[in-house]
């Protein structure tokens, strides 16, 4: 067995032009993504975070390992989920939403009277404002409900977006369409400083992970024949110039004749929806499946008339509507000014917003706030726990170490500072230490899966195989009885199913190792 890398390494802010063009490429070719240079800042900030939260030291095995996995890695998955964070928020974009309220819905709703059944999809529905507008537009537009058949199918590749969406609670910042706020009273039920979908939308939606890159699609197994609509906003812009062609040939196969699909504005073009027949509403323009008689005709008189439409452009498919800018270091957090005195509960709100905010990957807006609560009452050791966390994921091993041990004294309980101070040091190739530290994780919480998970590869790096096989050993065991979907808490979005593949495998390889050690012996 090759020794351990002691000299770990650190990434730096931005990565150099081969790294940026290894990771795009990986991408594409496993999952359809594709990260113009405009959009260079949100892979460097996504592979940052992912190797952050990975058990590897050098970025060059963090690769190769995405290299051999296929979609369900735990490592690719994770990675997936922090380059897709779609921030996103009820009705957004109203005019799409006028429009689908006073045209597209109704004309649907009419022309399936008899039968009163519906169908809609909502591919790429991050956390899961979206499909519950198109619920909350039909349980307006459709007095007795009960009598049709409605099918709103959400869909997202990230694992950690469709968790959210399944909790269905959501903060101020998710309605901030003027659109949404009178819908709040009546479909969202106050928790806390929070909104709670109402059971009765809710129960409209089915979500389900998948990858548009993927053409599994439209077949009965994924639920995606005979669409009545299908909104894609903001998804198309991610995908690769062939990817996005094969993804709008998958969507006309799944609509019923005269279905409709939705784009954002900047992802729309007459050449790519040219088997659609497009309509123009005030701000917005919509895309509706021709019948066959027509699209046929259509063709004809293409052939006839111009031979043919030239090849798209690249412009029309890696352009963004807007640059993102590289975020800069975060001030010191001892220049911020503290929140005045707060209660107990307000102390909690403001913490649990922060931790929303770096799930949904806005770390600035989560640091804003944190930087006023790190003299709080209470949950102090939580409020640094997780400013460390954020370092980490920046990768500045060195400030998430510092705040990591801040709030282990503060509580010398704190599993979550435990968790990613191991992660850091191993990072920092301070192996031993980093052993230490994984192993309070489980003896503060032993039923820690992604501590015991964690402790057998880090046992596996330093040549202590039966350790890493036995701990490799509890963390499987811990899964046990636990729904597949389930996420597995602070894996980045992983699900236990996934988790236990990896596992499973890890152990086929970790026992090959074994046998042949025996048989050397």
């Amino acid at each position: 067995m090759n020794e351990p890398v002691k000299n770990s390494e650190r990434l730096n802010k931005y990565l150099d032009d081969e790294a940026f063009s290894r990771f795009n490429q990986l991408l594409l070719d496993k999952v359809g993504l594709n990260f113009s240079d405009l959009r260079r800042g949100e892979l460097e900030s996504a592979i940052m975070q992912a190797f952050a939260s990975s058990t590897f030291s050098r970025l060059d095995d963090y690769y190769t390992t995405l290299e051999e996995e296929t979609d369900g890695g735990v490592e690719l998955e994770r990675l997936i989920n922090f380059a897709t964070i779609n921030e996103t928020h009820f009705f957004r974009d109203a005019g799409q939403f006028d429009a689908l309220a006073t045209h597209i819905l109704p004309e649907l709703i009419k022309r399936r009277q008899s039968m009163r059944t519906l169908r809609l999809w909502s591919a790429g529905c991050a956390s899961g404002e979206e499909p519950y507008s198109l619920a909350i537009l039909l349980h307006e537009l459709l007095p007795k409900l009960d009598d049709w058949s409605i099918t709103i199918l959400a869909t997202d590749v990230n694992t950690n977006a469709l968790d959210r969406a399944r909790k269905a609670v959501y903060n101020s910042w998710s309605f901030r369409e003027d659109k949404s706020r009178p819908f709040r009273d009546k479909y969202f039920t106050p928790v806390g400083n929070s909104w709670e979908v109402k059971p009765e939308i809710r129960r409209m939606v089915t979500f389900t992970r998948m990858n548009l890159a993927i053409p599994n699609y439209p077949t009965y197994e994924t639920n995606t024949t005979f669409m009545d609509l299908i909104v894609c906003r903001n998804v198309l812009i991610y995908l690769g110039e062939r990817v996005i062609r094969d993804v709008i040939n998958r969507f006309f196969e799944c609509l019923q004749p005269g279905g409709w699909v939705v784009v954002a504005p900047a992802e729309g073009s007459p050449e790519l929806f040219k088997q659609f027949k497009s309509y123009s509403f005030p701000t917005t323009i919509l895309y509706q499946r021709l019948t066959q008689t027509a699209l046929l005709r259509q063709k004809s008189l293409r052939q006839r008339t111009t031979g043919g439409l030239p090849p798209l452009s690249h412009s029309a498919t890696s352009a963004s509507p807007t640059t993102p800018v590289r975020s800069m270091r975060p001030a010191l957090l001892d220049r911020q000014p503290p929140l005045p005195d707060l209660s107990p509960a307000e102390e909690q709100n403001f913490l649990a917003q922060a931790q929303e905010y770096v799930s949904y990957g806005l770390a600035g807006k989560a640091l804003e706030i944190l930087q006023k609560l790190v003299n709080a009452k209470q949950n102090r050791d939580k409020v640094f726990a997780l400013i460390g966390q954020i370092y980490a994921n920046r990768g500045d091993w060195d400030q998430a170490e510092n705040w990591c041990a801040q709030a282990i004294h503060q509580n010398r309980l704190s599993l979550d500072a435990y968790y990613t101070l191991s992660l850091v040091l191993q990072h920092k190739g301070q192996w031993e230490y980093a052993i230490e530290a994984m192993r309070k994780v489980v003896y503060i919480d032993h039923t820690d899966v992604l501590g015991h998970f964690g402790l057998a590869n880090l046992y596996f790096e330093n040549d202590k195989l039966p350790k890493a096989i036995k701990s490799l050993d509890n963390a499987l065991h811990l899964l046990d009885h636990r729904s597949p979907d389930e996420l597995v808490p602070r894996s980045g979005g992983v699900t236990v199913s996934r988790l236990r593949e990896a596992i499973t495998r890890q152990q086929q390889q970790w026992n090959g190792l074994v046998a042949d050690q025996a048989f050397v012996t």
